[in-house]
């Protein structure tokens, strides 16, 4: 993610356009800074202009403008070709016009690099996608990432296309469309090499595993925005996605000496709208209705062959989602008040079927609805005065809760009302600094992929259920800390503590043998406590000519589980986070980069056991630019446990430039990885068990490319 001033960037702007919405990644991945003049930005940002001096807002945009003369078409395009069949190609174009403003991108790629903003290689959660994570059912067979601490480039071994078109039409003065479309498919290759320890209650159970995987992932998604300004104080919005993902995995390994196979197919299907109406009838008071509804079908398949076993599981999730809500805003000097009210029906449909395996006392079928409807009524209030700011938002809702299982006689049908706040104080010590404080209470409703008591397969030795009764979790959060923002001395700080507690939530019972891990989720009391402390620092030193920035955090976490036949566990984990870079800014030719990250993780039960790792990481880039040659160095120094007698891994890159007078022609020669690590080796601890973890990397490739601007 991208951010300015500690704020995370919402929004990517074309000549104050929003035409990417919040994928915004495809730009920022493919716009070439040649036809950049300058970028500016844009805090208490918001999408709805008649929105603007009444409601404030914690998002930022970016706006690039660019420069003259590119006002028409232009692009780049590059192509590439190296040893070992290496082959890059990719091609922008950018079209401005008075009625038409349009970014389109096609590349292919088996270099490990991505240039979408679909990841199928980390977890890591595009911004896309965090609005729509109330909208979207749950993913059991969960596909998407490869576990690693290395970036993505060195774990990716794919075959990459990817291809987007993003369009904003003008149609007339008052309406304006804009249309997005992005496909992608990648086929990727993944061996891992696993060796875990369980010890707990004197017990230790060794398990090894090794597995070939590939995995194939494709998406279209397609999305539109049509606005239409019915008069200077009123407008009429209507925003809407589809889009088809589609992941087959197939893998062959060992468990412990016995061949498995494992073949998984899901498709997911996803579909919203939103019609939103905006009427500023007042110079600061505004009355805005909108409806979105959703809806999200996920079936998946997993079949396993493993000896003479042969189980196959069926899985299909479904969610529908209604929301409709209608708000009065109005900002009076230092006062700023939103009321809202709405209601919201929430429905999931849970259908699985395991086949060619019994359990005694343990159903393996799935049949369930789950439906949670609330009208609901917020209050947002801030107020300035003077050196002071209050945020206060009060939520209320009556929730009407229905559960029909199959497995289970009694079906669960309840209403009640809830009622929690949320308070942030501000003291501004001056206009660069203040210290704030906040408290939030909020419940959680458990989730449909919590509340099914059938037995799922997800992997060939993966088997999970729930112990399900309801209680919502009441989560106490509070924040205390101090920050700086002095960006014309291009100085920031921040320190915070934070406290989170929950009094129920989600406890783990696992059942964990040399062939099965069965996990069990019960909803129940637990004492889960959360403490964070939390620095950071960015300063530039003219007189070095060099930004620094020092970012860290200690965590401690409190939560339970319960471990075969053991009694419950009383778990603690502290982590500590530190970050430190340097960035130079010489007006010399040459200048430097240094990252170095320490990452300490320990875990504790009240039975006595516990564990320990550090690890270590290291960037450095050296860059030289002279005239139209550009040299660039890279070097990463990974080291999985400074405990440990795993050596470290040093990786090397190199990439050579030469760009011609005119600026028309780039070639360019890349190298990546000259030292040919093959593979990376990873040491990892929990409360439970220590594993050491090893998998396969984009091997040592060299690359030449031609670019053309045009």
């Amino acid at each position: 993610m991208v951010r300015f001033k500690g704020k995370t960037v919402t929004r990517l702007l074309l000549d104050n356009d929003n035409i990417f919405d919040s994928n915004y990644s495809i730009g920022t991945k493919n716009i070439s800074s040649d036809i950049i003049e300058s970028i500016e930005a844009f805090e208490d940002y918001d999408d709805n202009p008649l929105l603007k001096g009444v409601k404030s807002s914690q998002d930022v945009a970016l706006n690039l403008k660019l420069k003259k003369g590119k006002a028409d078409l232009s692009g780049n395009a590059e192509l590439g070709l190296g040893l070992d069949s290496k082959q890059y190609a990719k091609l922008n174009s950018i079209l401005v016009s008075k009625k038409t403003k349009g970014f389109s991108s096609i590349g292919y790629n088996n270099i490990g690099e991505n240039y979408s903003p679909f990841n199928f290689v980390s977890n890591n959660i595009d911004i896309s996608k965090l609005s729509e994570l109330t909208q979207r059912t749950s993913n059991l067979v969960n596909e998407n990432g490869f576990s690693s601490i290395l970036p993505d480039n060195r774990t990716r071994v794919n075959d990459n296309f990817f291809g987007s078109v993003n369009s904003l039409f003008k149609i007339q003065d008052n309406l304006s469309l804009r249309v997005n479309y992005n496909a992608f498919k990648d086929r990727l290759v993944r061996k891992e090499e696993t060796t875990i320890i369980y010890g707990f209650d004197n017990e230790t159970i060794n398990i090894n595993t090794s597995e070939n995987i590939k995995l194939r992932p494709s998406v279209h998604s397609s999305a539109y925005n049509l606005i239409y300004k019915i008069k200077d104080t009123k407008l009429l919005t209507s925003d809407g996605k589809l889009e088809y993902k589609k992941i087959e995995r197939t893998s062959t390994g060992f468990n412990n000496n016995d061949l498995f196979s494992k073949e998984t197919f899901s498709r997911d299907l996803f579909f919203t709208n939103k019609i939103e109406y905006t009427n500023r009838f007042k110079k600061a008071t505004v009355l805005q209705s909108s409806l979105n509804i959703s809806t999200n079908n996920l079936p998946q398949n997993v079949d396993v062959t493993i000896g003479v076993q042969n189980p196959e599981q069926h899985i299909d999730f479904k969610r529908n989602t209604i929301d409709f809500n209608t708000s009065l805003l109005s900002k009076i000097k230092a006062n700023e008040l939103a009321l809202s009210m709405g209601y919201i029906f929430d429905e999931s449909f849970v259908d699985s079927e395991l086949q060619g395996v019994s359990f005694i006392n343990q159903s393996v079928i799935n049949n369930l609805y789950y439906q949670i409807s609330k009208p609901y009524l917020n209050l947002d209030y801030n107020y300035r005065l003077k050196k002071w700011g209050f945020i206060t938002n009060l939520k209320s809702e009556f929730f009407q809760i229905k559960l029909n299982d199959f497995n289970i006689e009694e079906n669960y049908e309840d209403s009640f009302f809830m009622v929690y706040p949320e308070l942030t104080i501000n003291y501004y010590i001056n206009k660069k600094s203040n210290l704030y404080a906040t408290y939030n209470l909020s419940n959680q409703i458990p989730e449909a992929r919590s509340t099914f008591s059938g037995v799922v397969l997800t992997d060939y030795r993966s088997l999970l259920n729930n112990d399900f009764s309801f209680n919502l979790f009441n989560n106490h959060s509070y924040k205390l800390g101090y920050r700086i923002n002095d960006f014309y001395n291009l100085f920031q700080f921040n320190i915070y503590s934070s406290y989170n507690y929950s009094k129920f939530g989600y406890l783990a019972r696992l059942n964990i043998d040399e062939n099965i891990n069965f996990s069990t989720s019960i909803v129940e009391a637990t004492d889960n406590e959360n403490y964070q402390l939390g620095f950071r620092l960015e300063k530039y030193l003219h007189f070095l000519r060099t930004t620094f920035n020092l970012n860290s955090n200690y965590g401690i976490s409190k939560y339970q589980n319960l471990i075969n036949d053991s009694e419950l566990r009383n778990n603690t984990s502290r982590n500590l986070l530190v970050e430190f870079k340097a960035r130079t800014g010489f007006k010399s030719a040459i200048n430097f980069e240094n990252k170095l990250f320490v990452n300490n993780n320990f875990f504790e039960t009240d039975l006595g056991g516990s564990n320990e790792f550090t690890s270590f990481r290291n960037d450095f880039t050296v860059k030289y630019v002279k005239n139209n040659f550009q040299f660039t160095l890279d070097s990463q120094y990974f080291k999985p446990d400074l405990r440990s007698s795993v050596s470290g891994d040093l990786f090397l890159d190199a990439s050579i430039s030469l760009t011609s007078k005119n600026k028309k022609v780039e070639y360019r020669l890349r190298a990546n990885n000259l030292l040919n690590q093959k593979t990376f080796r990873n040491i990892r601890s929990s409360d439970l068990s220590t594993s050491s973890f090893e998998h396969n990397l984009q091997e040592r490739f060299i690359l030449f490319s031609v670019g053309f601007r045009f």
